[in-house]
């Protein structure tokens, strides 16, 4: 394929910034991102700011718990943060989380410095976010330390996180505080960078402090280097785009860029496009990748997701807006170019993937907080990051070695057995295909059976679960619909 001279990155239209990385990793699972913080964190000598749609004190970070730091370093983040402020008389915290509606989501904390809640150190700043749209969420997972390495991804630091690659099933190790059993595993991506691209991500984590606090945050430029060094640097020089979606909200004006530059990479893919996500229902998004699929030149384009969602609402609406999206691409392929998979591990359920990755064409890399949905094309705020390769051999190569890890690990097998799967196939999902039944212990199913969603379900999913936009009455307007629509809509209603 002929070196790409010109930047997909266009300021203003499809990110908020681009910076050089002098720097950039691809932390894939828990346990890689965990352990990368807390060296990191244990650096740091002016600032730490964390942004999440959610963060739990008692969340294990594992990797002090191994002692490689000296004794005393504790293994729960809340502690780890107070053990830092007093260590270091300078360092200043700042932790800002989603204040989500009362009784919304399993297993979150009580509100920090309340009775029950954390107890964070006098240097330890935590605030809950509620600006945000009704049924918007603060949605970005971002960290900088010293305004010199930052970490953005699909992780925040909270519960039922942590996993490692292995993805074995009841892990011990993959147990949260006061729990007996182990959760499910998981499988996430985080995207590590330094120099420019940190920076950027310092000021846009000010801006958003100052959005919900009306206070900026400190621009800090700390001397030392917090770059973990048992953090091996994946990427060199690269050049790094900021993606955000900003819902409209309070009197500022939206921001689509994670949008548009997911519209920008599927219309440049030339070879393929590999995604993987916790979701894959979003409508405008789909009708891009259908409209490459129906092109005779068009790339292929292979899914990997997880099969099953959980919760009263999500479970039966994003699974039946997926599988709308799923049919439509299934109908929209006449050249056999489109497979969607999920992980699965013989007898057992398989690990839930909350990645939120696309990779095209060895080019781009992109990493970030925004979901294959609807919501975060408008609704939510969030922020991704996409590694430019520029048509450079170097970091071509380096983008392949990392869809070539995440497939080894998928499908339980080794890397070179995945790098002779595409050689001999020269597609991705026909290695995917001849790979599938390699591993007794792991490995990627297709999506079939796909059945027709129930009315009533597709209206809850459009217009509550998943929207693209604040409902302001719509809850009310999709209810109505679905009573009209659906003779069993109420019951559906009374079950959620």
């Amino acid at each position: 394929m002929a070196a790409r001279s010109i930047s997909l990155f266009k300021p203003a239209r499809n990110c908020y910034r681009k910076a050089r990385a002098h720097r950039a990793s691809l932390l894939v699972d828990g346990e890689a991102y965990f352990s990368a913080f807390a060296q990191a964190a244990l650096r740091a000598t002016r600032s730490i700011v964390i942004l999440g749609w959610d963060f739990h004190s008692k969340t294990r970070l594992h990797e002090p718990a191994r002692e490689t730091h000296g004794p005393g370093v504790p293994d729960l983040v809340g502690d780890f943060l107070n053990f830092l402020a007093e260590r270091t008389p300078r360092l200043q915290i700042f932790v800002l989380t989603w204040e989500a509606p009362r009784g919304f989501g399993r297993g979150r904390e009580a509100r920090a410095g309340t009775p029950g809640g954390w107890q964070p150190h006098g240097r330890v700043t935590v605030h809950y976010d509620s600006n945000c749209p009704l049924g918007g969420a603060l949605h970005q997972k971002i960290v900088v330390i010293d305004g010199k390495l930052a970490f953005c991804g699909g992780t925040d630091l909270t519960l039922r996180r942590w996993d490692t690659p292995e993805h074995t099933w009841a892990d011990p190790e993959r147990t949260n505080v006061g729990d007996s059993e182990s959760y499910r595993p998981i499988h996430d991506v985080m995207l590590a960078v330094d120099s420019g691209a940190a920076r950027a991500l310092q000021i846009l984590a000010s801006n958003r402090w100052q959005v919900a606090t009306g206070r900026k945050l400190p621009l800090v430029h700390a001397e030392s280097d917090p770059w973990p060094a048992s953090l091996t640097v994946m990427f060199s020089d690269v050049e790094v785009a900021l993606a955000r979606t900003v819902p409209d909200c309070a009197g500022r004006n939206a921001v689509k860029e994670v949008e548009a530059l997911y519209l920008d990479m599927i219309a440049a893919a030339q070879r393929y496009i590999y995604i993987e996500n916790q979701y894959f229902t979003a409508k405008g998004l789909g009708e891009a990748l259908a409209a490459r699929l129906a092109d005779p030149h068009g790339p292929e384009v292979v899914v990997v997701s997880r099969l099953d969602s959980s919760g009263w609402l999500e479970a039966p609406t994003m699974e039946a807006l997926r599988t709308v999206l799923l049919r439509q691409l299934q109908d929209s392929d006449p050249y056999g170019r489109f497979s969607a998979w999920y992980p699965d591990s013989p007898g057992q359920p398989g690990c839930e993937v909350h990645s939120k990755l696309m990779i095209v064409d060895d080019e781009w890399l992109r990493v970030g907080s925004a979901n294959f949905a609807n919501r975060s094309m408008g609704l939510d705020t969030e922020c991704d990051l996409v590694i430019e390769a520029g048509g450079n051999p170097g970091k071509r190569v380096a983008i392949a070695a990392a869809r070539n890890t995440l497939l080894a690990e998928h499908l339980g097998v080794g890397l070179h057995e995945v790098r002779e799967a595409l050689t001999l196939t020269r597609s991705v999902g026909a290695a995917v295909r001849a790979l599938s039944n390699r591993s007794a212990a792991r490995t990627l199913r297709r999506f079939e059976h796909l059945d027709e969603p129930a009315v009533a379900v597709l209206a809850l999913a459009r217009g509550i679960a998943d929207p693209d936009r604040p409902p302001l009455s719509g809850v009310r307007r999709v209810v109505e619909r679905v009573e009209v629509e659906s003779l069993g809509a109420e019951a559906v209603l009374r079950e959620s």
